[in-house]
């Protein structure tokens, strides 16, 4: 009975585990293109922006949170893990496509980042690992609003809760400011990643209410 469950539970999460290797790879094609010309997204409101060093703790929670999330709707609320799974994949393929057909960029980043405290040392081995390029829309805020909604949109009691839904709010909300705080986005990328939700999930929770309604009639 177990062993059915944790199988079940692994066919449902098949297609995302099958598209994270293609978009690894394929965003690690375009970040390696040579000679490509980059749509700067970085404006005048972004330099007003202090640097703040120690927001690298909720941008690097976002690693946690989001499969967090996924791992809990796959085994609280299936439903709700599915539409999860498609909303990331959808959006983090047009992502790619943007990104591929017109590359974009940032000029934000401060030269150096001195210091040997804890938040200085990721800093530096974050811009060591990821570039300033790739950037809009900002897939880090995309997938958070992502992991959010689907919390609140579950059916599940705990996800419910107002423990619950204060704690992932307050951790959305930091996770979209340390992308501008740590100079990794523009505005202007955050803008489109926030945006680009509700376009996919319209799409997609309509395309799956007709689902429902027509299985219902047959």
């Amino acid at each position: 009975m177990i062993k059915k469950f944790y199988k079940e539970r692994l066919k449902t999460a098949l297609p995302i585990l099958i598209y994270l290797p293609v978009y690894f790879i394929w965003f690690g094609m375009i970040e390696l293109l040579p000679y490509r010309d980059f749509l700067r997204t970085d404006m005048g409101i972004d330099r007003s922006i202090p640097f703040i060093r120690q927001f690298i703790v909720p941008y690097f929670l976002w690693f946690l949170f989001v499969p967090g999330v996924g791992i809990y709707l796959l085994f609280k609320d299936k439903e709700e893990f599915k539409i999860f799974q498609i909303l990331l994949i959808a959006g983090m393929t047009l992502f790619l496509v943007i990104n591929t057909l017109m590359p974009t960029g940032i000029n934000l980043r401060p030269h150096t980042v001195p210091g040997n405290d804890i938040f200085s040392v990721l800093v530096r081995f974050l811009y060591s690992i990821d570039t300033s390029t790739d950037v809009l829309p900002s897939i880090h805020v995309y997938n958070t609003i992502v992991a959010c909604s689907c919390i609140f949109e579950s059916k599940d009691k705990f996800a419910k809760s107002r423990p619950c839904r204060i704690a992932v709010i307050v951790i959305t909300v930091l996770i979209i400011l340390s992308t501008v705080f740590l100079k990794q986005h523009s505005v202007l990328d955050v803008v489109f990643g926030i945006a680009m939700y509700p376009f996919w999930d319209i799409i997609i929770r309509k395309y799956k209410s007709r689902k429902h309604i027509i299985a219902y009639n047959q």
